[in-house]
């Protein structure tokens, strides 16, 4: 919701100025400011998904890299094994009106749960860090070359005619 306003806000910010500028040149002798006013606002939003796109991609990497640093399923601890069990019994009951009766499995079987959950959190985790890297990858690209294209060409239109 917040970043729909901000985006709401910043296309006013933005249309209100230009709409100005544009309905003040009616002399024919003024150059037309409508292509300046595009390619700039399309410069503007590639740099601001440019941006956007890098936040995303360091995030991913850093979870790929280290994929139970912040991970947790329940209340419970992944980082090792005895975080695991210290935490295991203090998940949450969710809703239920009787406490939870203690969990009496060996310490073999609370091994083989913490391994099956751990592979699950990296499978989890690395799958959604490289789906967040290519699309994110993709947003940069295309973000690049549109700000590239546009770029040089509001470039080429402050060349005058016969200029070169």
């Amino acid at each position: 919701m917040f970043g729909a306003v901000a985006l709401v806000l910043l296309f006013l910010v933005w249309i209100i100025p230009g709409s100005i500028m544009v309905l003040r040149e009616t002399s024919l002798d003024k150059p037309n400011r409508i292509p300046q006013f595009y390619g700039y606002t399309v410069c503007l939003i590639a740099l601001v998904i440019g941006l956007l796109s890098i936040a995303s991609l360091i995030d991913s990497v850093f979870a790929r890299m280290s994929p139970l640093q912040g991970a947790s399923t329940y209340g419970q601890s992944l980082r090792s094994f005895e975080a695991f069990q210290a935490t295991r019994a203090t998940t949450p009951t969710f809703g239920r009106e009787t406490p939870a009766t203690p969990d009496t499995a060996s310490e073999a079987t609370l091994r083989a749960r913490y391994d099956a959950l751990v592979a699950d959190k990296m499978e989890s985790v690395r799958f959604d860090s490289s789906k967040t890297i290519v699309t994110e990858g993709l947003f940069l690209l295309i973000a690049i070359g549109l700000f590239g294209y546009h770029w040089r060409w509001m470039r080429r239109l402050g060349v005058p005619p016969g200029a070169g």
